[in-house]
């Protein structure tokens, strides 16, 4: 069954409107950096090539990504229309062509030779991006500063017109005596994104090796600890009362922490009020979190970040720091912490399911209004049973076998219902066909997917059914219980037993297989096997299953030929295994 578990927003969840452009006539490396930047808190779009940047290009991006090197439009062409047309973005020049002083008068913000890393992408366009919002002069003077690093890379004496350089040097210092106190205010500014951004890589980094979610929040507040005063990870109980799971900093224990403090930060909802900043800690509060240190800070403010997943909040990290506050930039990064740390607790859950020896089954029984698959299957009188569930940011893409009708009858009462954006017939039989649909009317699967459990089964005859889901056994199953059947009505659980894993090789095959493959990979070769992608005459093109899954067809193939690559060689392992050790 195929379950995507993607941690991408749609651009109306994403905290900012910005938008970012990728240019570059090398079309594998726009959308290898467009994969890079996705997910972020922007939009990237790409333009594979000057002419088509330039009819993009308008008053609504934010940051260009700008090769130099394309045909008929080049990168210069482009840079020089979008200073004639006024147009208020940041310019990074990405491209192998070596600096020289020819750059000097060229109005960029940032300077990249190629090869390019992702980090160093993600982190021209987040400086960009911040930039946006310096006064004129200031940004001059950061751009020249820019121009100024790419130079310093080459002998001076390689340089076509060494004194430009010079000149160039000049004109900085005269720039920042100019806005001396702006600058080193932003220069702090920049200072602290770079601080933060750098905690986010740690703890990236430090994710890969925790394997529960006791040993992720731990983790998280370890290293957070580190480059802060002190950091506590929060969890809402099912009876509504807050447990603190996690402390670091100052010999902190999470029994010390101050729990109605924070509680303010809860909505009367249960959720965190992101980015929610405590600007009047009392003096108890402090000596709690910071024992005897409390007295030999001057300023300590705290912030409370929501830990999520998709619409699951698995609770909140709160961030004690010596400032005088967190700015806007800080507090949208902590958000992103919170978002990535919740994304490593679904994935761990997920990975627990996959490779725990045993799994717990819920049993669902699914009414007539449980959603869309269930009035179709009333509607015309027939059988329906998913063959695979795909997440996107806006609802799913649903894979569905249907007897006693046929697939073109389904995709007709499909587009007429509510909550279906798009169907289409993937086969047509005489028995059986098998249907796309596109929905997002179909809660209780959107909630058991979020909550990190495996759709096994959803099968309905005549508008009623049964729905099978796999969660790990350590997992809280009650709370996943009562969030699938409180999500549609009609949904109840009738059944829960403890499944033990094949110890047969076909299990063991496919271990080897997922602790390969990644989760976006899976979801690629499984997505393109139910849609028909590998039968001839194709069930569904490169395009659509690409489309399906909100990617490039380039970064589909891209993704195929990897899992393909990974799937064959763990086969040909099993096959001729590695001899023992005597």
């Amino acid at each position: 069954m195929v379950t995507e578990r993607s941690a991408r927003e749609s651009p109306d969840q994403r905290a900012a409107e910005q938008v970012v452009l990728v240019v570059d006539d090398d079309e594998d490396l726009a959308d290898t950096c467009r994969y890079w930047l996705d997910g972020e808190r922007f939009a990237v779009e790409t333009a594979y090539g000057g002419a088509e940047a330039l009819c993009r290009l308008d008053e609504t991006v934010d940051v260009v990504l700008l090769d130099r090197r394309m045909p008929n439009v080049t990168g210069d062409d482009v840079l020089e229309e979008i200073r004639e047309r006024g147009l208020d973005c940041r310019v990074a020049m990405m491209t192998a062509v070596e600096p020289d002083t020819d750059i000097v008068e060229m109005p960029f913000d940032a300077y990249l030779v190629k090869p390019v890393s992702e980090s160093e992408v993600k982190e021209t366009v987040e400086e960009l991006l911040v930039r946006s919002g310096f006064e004129s002069g200031v940004r001059e003077y950061f751009a020249l500063e820019s121009t100024e690093a790419a130079l310093d890379s080459r002998d001076v004496e390689e340089l076509r017109e060494p004194e430009a350089l010079s000149d160039l040097r000049s004109r900085l210092e005269a720039v920042r005596a100019e806005h001396e106190a702006a600058i080193r205010n932003r220069e702090a500014q920049l200072d602290r994104l770079n601080r933060t951004n750098e905690l986010l890589r740690d703890v990236d980094r430090a994710l890969i090796d925790a394997r529960t979610r006791d040993e992720i929040e731990q983790t998280v507040c370890d290293v957070v600890a580190d480059a802060h005063e002190a950091a506590v990870v929060l969890r809402r109980t099912a009876a509504g009362t807050l447990r603190c799971t996690a402390a670091a900093g100052h010999g902190l224990d999470p029994a010390g922490v101050d729990l109605d403090f924070v509680d303010e930060a809860f909505g009367v909802d249960g959720a965190v009020e992101d980015g929610f900043v405590f600007e009047d800690i009392s003096e108890a509060h402090r000596a709690a979190v910071l024992g005897d240190d409390a007295d030999d800070l001057d300023a300590v403010s705290a912030l409370c970040v929501s830990i999520d997943y998709r619409e699951t909040m698995y609770g909140a990290l709160v961030v004690y720091d010596e400032t005088d506050g967190f700015d806007d930039e800080s507090a949208g990064l902590f958000s992103d912490l919170g978002a990535t740390v919740g994304n490593g607790i679904n994935a761990t859950q997920s990975k627990r399911l996959l490779n725990g020896d045993s799994v717990v089954e819920l049993e669902f029984q699914v009414g007539r209004d449980a959603g869309v698959l269930a009035r179709l299957s009333a509607a015309l009188d027939c059988q329906l049973s998913l063959d695979g569930v795909t997440r996107l940011d806006d609802g799913l893409a649903c894979f569905v076998s249907v007897a006693g009708a046929s697939g073109s009858d389904a995709v007709a009462a499909a587009v007429d219902a509510d909550g279906v954006s798009q169907a289409r017939v993937v086969s047509e039989g005489d028995e059986e066909s098998v249907v796309e649909l596109r929905t997002d009317a179909e809660a209780a699967l959107s909630t058991a997917i979020d909550h990190g459990a495996s759709v096994e089964q959803l099968t309905l005859s005549e508008g009623t059914g049964s729905l099978a889901l796999r969660v790990a056994a350590d997992a809280d199953h009650g709370a996943l219980v009562e969030a699938v059947a409180t999500a549609a009505p009609g949904v109840s659980v009738v059944a829960k037993r403890e499944v033990e894993r094949s110890v047969q090789s076909p299990d063991s095959f496919r271990r080897a297989l997922d602790s390969k493959l990644t989760d976006r990979q899976r979801t690629v070769l499984e997505t393109s096997l139910v849609s028909g992608y590998f039968e001839w005459p194709r069930g569904s093109t490169a395009e659509e299953v690409a489309d399906s899954l909100g990617i490039s067809p380039p970064t589909l193939h891209e993704h195929l030929r990897t899992a393909e690559r990974k799937l064959i060689e763990t086969y040909f392992d099993e096959l001729n295994p590695a001899p023992a050790d005597d």
